[in-house]
């Protein structure tokens, strides 16, 4: 298993200083996903959430049906799912008066639900699963925590056992076995492919009989562990496995034929393209060379754009489809799914264009000079090389690009380099931003070259390490214009107080070769609030950092001051950037930028999670006045004794009622008021359950909670402390 410990970023500072609001937080949703159609329960873990008054979904097809339990740290709630609600992943924020949290994911799914029960550590503590298909809620809690399933197969039954995690909204990197009950090894699986770190293992059983699955997560040489992001799906279903599509795009307003390739497709009844939404935009990073849009999603299902397929061959390793694709539908990126009698299986994602497509063949008729084209290709052997002359025209900016990995394709890491008629190489690119996996890397390439006289140069496209097969597909993109830049902004909700100031930041991606100054302001400010300018230095570079282990982003801190005046509410806002030797001409590039859902190097050390967003928003706010805080971040309390926090009180009248939330069962606490400080006594019985819990003290203050953060409480067991005594 590869190490996760690369790539982190610095010098991002996201915490938004110089605002004392209470942001509230999210660290887990649990279940990370449920099946349509139904009604759950979900549990959001985070801080700050005392005050949450509901939590938002991407869709109406997903409705917070009310609230059931609000403390700093916990947020319990009903969760409706639409029977029509989209399948996949889907953005989801906690909304409170102190503003919203930053965004996270959950997954709608077609099968029934089976939540995980401890203990199931071992073979002999196995979860039984009595019905298949179905799919596992489920959360590896620690370091050492093992969970074990037991399931029931039959001679001949085909079953795929799929563990979703990364790129679905949590952190945990696991591996997977399939073992006979006596711990025979029948598979196993790590990393299902090279760009993703979650196992999958598909297996066709020879003989009839009970089967554990064992989900172990990664530890790392120094012990690391996921913390609270640590749920997953373990999905366990006939679906049938589609490994890879060809070609990976189509040209609006023609037919396009698109084959699927995999293993029990003779099921598929159907196959349809979907636009894609913004949650399933699991593969973005910055920069990207992908079509990305950033705007809302529709409201509901029946309004997501979809396509219809005609199936025109089909057997149990491919199938293909016709589409007629509508001259109105939209350019950029859409899913391909497949449907039979075991469900819709997700299929990988292609792009639809408004320029002309070439299959390699045809590449020769291919005019850059035409506004750009597309062409479908394929690495098909082991150290294949694919060459395509192109005829230039001095000082005429060229941009060359791929899209594999971006798109899904499960192990192709594309190079591409230009070389004149001798065969000398003038320009080369391997990956868009250096990285690996689900981190910060891109792998797919990005050349720009301007050449200085007429001619042929040859274009060569290979697999960094001469790999090759059927699945080494790619779409290679030819244009002519000159590097540039792409600008995201965070924190992902920018709240500030009435009559108070917060900071937002600018940060700034150079694309290679893109050089100079670039120029930055704001735009549809509220009313009053002043539009900042400013300006990106040349020598502010996106680079390696020293030790070639993270990047450099630059960046600009604006201050906002909101007066009070403004109405509290929402306002979206834009922001713009140009290079700065453009910006007095009329035909001056500008590049707008974007808010992004990013819980990765940028923000947590970690980059499994990265959605476009719709919108900037600033939302101002009346905050509230008073404050509980705590210096202690852990407390210890013996089984039989108490312990007592010393909390600072602000603007917390002494006859505000205070809670302490989340004490275990035989745990009682007494708070009692002394000036500036409430002072808490936890007390323990000695049937208090030993461990680790997550508690908070909260008071309540006009009708709204002050809290504190959350606290670590330890329960330590009396009989061990007396036997070590």
């Amino acid at each position: 298993m590869r190490s996760l410990l690369l790539l982190l970023i610095c010098g991002l500072g996201l915490e938004a200083p110089g605002s004392d609001l209470l942001s509230p937080a999210i660290s887990r949703v649990f279940p990370l996903g449920g099946q349509r159609g139904t009604t759950l329960d979900l549990e959001i873990l985070g801080e700050y959430l005392s005050n949450a008054t509901t939590v938002e979904f991407d869709c109406a097809d997903i409705a917070w049906a009310g609230t059931t339990y609000a403390s700093s740290g916990k947020l319990g709630g009903s969760l409706a799912i639409a029977p029509g609600a989209p399948l996949g992943t889907h953005l989801l924020r906690v909304r409170t008066p102190e503003g919203f949290s930053k965004s996270a994911l959950f997954n709608v799914g077609q099968f029934p639900d089976l939540r995980e029960v401890e203990p199931n550590d071992r073979p002999g503590q196995a979860q039984a699963v009595p019905d298949l298909p179905v799919e596992v809620q489920g959360a590896l809690e620690g370091a050492a925590d093992v969970d074990v399933y037991a399931i029931e197969a039959r001679a001949g039954q085909r079953w795929s056992i799929d563990l979703r995690s990364i790129e679905h909204g949590s952190a945990v990197e696991a591996k997977m076995f399939l073992l006979t009950t006596e711990g025979r090894r029948v598979a196993f699986n790590d990393d299902r492919n090279d760009y993703l770190e979650s196992p999958f293992i598909e297996h066709t059983f020879a003989r009839d009989g009970k089967y554990l699955i064992k989900i172990d997560q990664y530890r790392g040489p120094r012990g690391f562990n996921f913390g609270k992001s640590s749920t997953y799906t373990l999905g366990i279903s006939a679906l049938p496995t589609i490994h890879f599509a060809s070609p990976l795009g189509a040209e609006v307003g023609r037919n396009a034929r698109i084959a699927l390739y995999g293993k029990a497709l003779d099921d598929v009844s159907q196959v349809h393209l979907t636009a894609l939404r913004g949650a399933e935009y699991a593969r973005m990073t910055f920069p990207y060379t992908m079509p990305v849009h950033f705007r809302p999603d529709p409201p509901r299902s029946d309004r997501i754009p979809r396509i219809e397929g005609t199936i025109v061959r089909r057997s149990s390793e491919a199938v293909e489809a016709e589409f007629a694709i509508p001259e109105d539908s939209d350019a950029g990126l859409w899913r391909i799914r497949a449907s039979g009698t075991n469900g819709v299986a997700e299929g990988p994602i292609i792009e639809l264009s408004r320029h002309p497509d070439f299959s390699e063949s045809a590449a020769p008729e291919a005019d850059w000079r035409d506004g750009g084209y597309a062409i479908n290709g394929a690495l098909e052997k082991p150290g294949e090389r694919d060459v395509f002359a192109i005829h230039v025209v001095a000082g005429e900016p060229l941009h060359f690009w791929t899209l594999a990995t971006q798109l899904g394709v499960p192990h192709l890491d594309p190079v591409l380099s230009l070389r004149d008629r001798e065969g000398k190489r003038v320009a080369e690119n391997d990956d868009v931003v250096a990285g690996q996996g689900t981190l910060l890397g891109n792998p797919d390439s990005s050349l720009f070259y301007t050449p200085e006289q007429d001619g042929v140069l040859f274009l060569t496209l290979e697999d960094r390490t001469k790999r090759g097969g059927p699945s080494y597909q790619y779409r290679l993109k030819v244009r002519s214009e000159l590097p540039g830049f792409q600008l995201f902004t965070t924190p992902e909700n920018f709240a500030v107080e009435r009559g108070g100031e917060a900071e937002i930041k600018v940060h700034l991606v150079r694309e290679e070769g893109f050089e100079g100054p670039v120029s930055v302001w704001f735009e549809g400010m509220p009313p009053a609030v002043e539009a900042p300018r400013a300006r990106f230095r040349a020598d502010q570079l996106f680079v390696p950092n020293a030790d070639g282990a993270d990047m450099i982003i630059p960046e600009i801190a604006f201050r906002i001051g909101v007066p009070d005046s403004l109405p509290p509410g929402t306002y979206p806002i834009r922001v713009f950037g140009t290079p700065a030797g453009e910006e007095s001409s009329p035909d001056r590039r500008v590049v707008e930028a974007r808010s992004t859902l990013i819980m990765g190097p940028l923000l947590d050390l970690w980059n499994f999670v990265r959605r476009p967003l719709p919108s900037i928003e600033l939302t101002a706010l009346d905050p509230l006045e008073a404050r509980l805080s705590s210096s202690t971040k852990s407390v210890t309390v013996v089984q039989g004794g108490e312990a007592r926090l010393e909390l600072t009180a602000s603007n917390v009248p002494e006859d505000s009622s205070v809670r302490v939330e989340g004490l275990p069962p035989n745990v009682a606490f007494s708070a009692s008021h002394q000036g500036d400080q409430v002072i808490v006594t936890l007390k323990a019985a000695l049937t208090a359950p030993a461990g680790t819990y997550d508690i908070s003290a909260e008071a309540l203050v006009r009708g709204r909670w002050a809290p504190t953060g959350v606290i670590g409480m330890k329960v330590a067991s009396a009989a061990r402390l007396r036997a070590r005594q």
